[in-house]
């Protein structure tokens, strides 16, 4: 029950009480501190009984309220706590990362940032996804923001009170009180065999780095960013290996730079087929020649991939060289991660078991291969079905009269 205490005016008359909520106790036993408001008592009113009646529906009111965990300790706006929080996940996050929170955080904070935590509800987030859901929300091309997109507000949100939930400023995340669009399923788009081989046929005529880089891509299934991030460290030619360890980045406050670990922060190694090794060899002979050619001008920095100077690659370089390569030959277009849903449409249909495939692609669980792929996988099991029908049936069909 909330505990009421009488506030005095200096002539000893009770001008307010002081109504306190219990929160509990941390994880060492401490107590926390209360829950707390004050309540005036209002100008003119003399009745002791029509005070007490008052005193208590207020009261009850507020521990109702703080049960519910709509009453944060402090008058914080939505803004206030989430740049806070933002500062605190930090310097456990990767820069990229919260490159992206503070991008989405801008446009929230934009509708919702000055609204004090204590007033917000379900409703207010809902109305901000409804808004994000009309057309003009996408700024660059005046469609609707998809669900996909609107869902990416919503976790950021949910972060944010699932902080304050943690530092028990409300009993239960708010976020969970809102409906955030369904989002549709969209099937991981990859290339038949024979697109992939007329790319390769294409790429034969392309210089020796633009070679690698796509014969690296669709060879290994790696991101864009691991590609570009290989050192010629990382490459072991005797035994056809390449140690994938970085993730090549950009953003503009920090610029490029490389993240000295993988998206999963699991260094791993795949091994490489001979007839990419050998490009990859002819290449790094073309680049030591044009490095002695350039003199001063070339910035040894150990990458693969550089630019003209030795410098790392701009990561975009790479969507833009193969968007002009696939309209130059008339090919489907092309976007790196393509190729690597490719690399799990192939190894999939071969007949490779998920782990395996897991592993290659740098996944850190199974279970995201299998959700991210498992259209293609079903797709791989009628071919498996239709493989055994072959050999079991079709060539020695099983009677239909029952003995």
């Amino acid at each position: 029950m909330a505990s009421k205490t009488p506030r005095k005016d200096k002539n000893g008359n009770v001008t307010s009480y002081q109504i306190e909520v219990y929160r509990g106790r941390d994880s060492e036993g401490k107590k926390l501190k209360p829950y707390s408001m004050t309540w005036q008592i209002p100008e003119g009113w003399k009745s002791e009984n029509k005070i007490k009646k008052e005193l208590d529906r207020v009261a009850a009111q507020f521990e109702i309220d703080c049960k519910a965990g709509i009453v944060p300790l402090e008058k914080k706006t939505f803004k206030q706590y989430s740049d806070y929080v933002i500062e605190l996940k930090e310097r456990d996050l990767k820069h990229r990362t919260v490159h992206r929170y503070k991008q989405l955080l801008e446009r929230i904070n934009g509708e919702i940032g000055y609204m004090n935590l204590a007033d917000m509800t379900g409703e207010h987030l809902n109305r901000l996804y409804i808004k994000l859901g009309k057309p003009g929300a996408n700024k660059r091309t005046g469609e609707p923001l998809s669900p996909q997109t609107i869902h990416l507000y919503h976790r950021i949100i949910h972060m944010i009170f699932a902080q304050a939930v943690k530092e028990h400023i409300f009993l239960y995340n708010i976020a969970n009180t809102a409906t955030p669009p369904k989002m549709e399923k969209r099937e991981a788009e990859f290339f038949e065999l024979e697109e992939v081989l007329a790319i390769r046929d294409a790429l034969i005529q392309q210089p020796l780095k633009w070679q690698a880089i796509t014969d690296l891509l669709i060879d290994t299934g790696a991101r864009r960013g691991e590609i570009l991030g290989l050192k010629w460290e990382n490459i072991d030619f005797k035994n056809n290996k390449i140690e994938i360890k970085g993730n090549l980045q950009y953003t503009p406050e920090q610029g490029i730079y490389l993240e000295d670990s993988t998206k999963t922060d699991e260094d791993r190694t795949v091994t490489i087929a001979p007839e990419i090794m050998r490009i990859l060899a002819a290449y790094r002979k073309e680049q030591l020649q044009y490095k002695l050619q350039c003199g001063d001008f070339w910035t040894e920095t150990g990458f693969c991939f550089t630019q003209e100077n030795g410098t790392p690659m701009h990561p975009s370089q790479v969507n833009v060289w193969q968007q002009r390569f696939s309209q130059d030959y008339s090919l489907p277009h092309i976007h790196p991660h393509k190729f690597r849903h490719t690399q799990a449409s192939l190894l999939y249909f071969s007949g490779e078991d998920p782990v395996t495939i897991s592993n290659r692609l740098g996944h850190k669980h199974v279970s995201t291969t299998q959700n991210i792929y498992g259209h293609i996988m079903k797709g791989a099991d009628e071919r498996a079905s239709d493989k055994i029908a072959s050999m079991l049936y079709r060539n020695n069909p099983p009677s239909s009269e029952a003995k």
